[in-house]
């Protein structure tokens, strides 16, 4: 009886012990830099912001150690400067696919602004982190140039919209003036420094104001 009640006990502790192993060696394989990335942008989505979030959170969060990401990135830095890098992809297939007519109108301007508002009140975080949160070492090149592509593809948007009666320098200051309007608002809004507080009243509010202040420079 003895011997059989031993080997109950014992048989579970062995099984689990496996698993785990199986466990922490299944995630091993499996990690990658895109696992990675996501895994981070979640971390900074939850934690509004990359401020709190640390090597051993992401490394928390996957189930694996530390050192495992080390395989994959050289330091914290590079991997919020990569996370920037997909923040902002998301941030431009949010606005492009969510239209309803076609960019190289007026309503499309403006469609595009009101998904872009809606992405930055739904993801605060990934917004501080693209705009806020200071950054160690130096971005990535293909960073930069994802940090470029925004603005750029607002000054070709604007060219089209007018049906190219406005010149790339033209263009480029309204869409200079248009983001940094919208921009200094998103800025009070997620810090709570906003008069108003009620989300459809100032997005109304940054819509209607964008498109006065687009018909005044056009």
């Amino acid at each position: 009886m003895t011997g059989k009640f031993v080997f109950v006990i014992i048989l579970p502790m062995v099984i689990t012990i496996g698993n785990g192993g199986d466990k922490m060696k299944n995630i091993k394989n499996n990690l990658s830099k895109e696992i990675i990335l996501e895994t981070t942008l979640a971390l900074i989505d939850e934690n509004e912001g990359s401020k709190n979030v640390t090597l051993r959170d992401i490394a928390k969060k996957l189930g694996c150690a530390h050192t495992n990401l080390y395989n994959y990135f050289k330091s914290l830095e590079k991997i919020f400067w990569e996370a920037l890098g997909q923040a902002l992809l998301k941030m431009l297939c949010y606005s492009e696919s969510n239209l309803t007519v076609k960019i190289d109108c007026e309503e499309g301007l403006y469609e595009l602004f009101d998904n872009l508002i809606d992405f930055s009140m739904d993801h605060p975080g990934w917004y501080k982190l693209i705009w806020f949160d200071t950054i160690g070492g130096n971005p990535p090149d293909e960073v930069i140039k994802m940090l470029n592509k925004p603005g750029k593809e607002l000054i070709e948007i604007i060219i089209k919209v007018s049906n190219d009666k406005l010149s790339e320098e033209k263009a480029s200051l309204i869409a200079n003036i248009l983001h940094g309007y919208l921009h200094g608002e998103l800025c009070k809004w997620i810090n709570n420094r906003s008069f108003m507080n009620n989300r459809q009243e100032i997005k109304t509010k940054l819509l209607s104001n964008i498109k006065y202040i687009y018909k005044l420079m056009v």
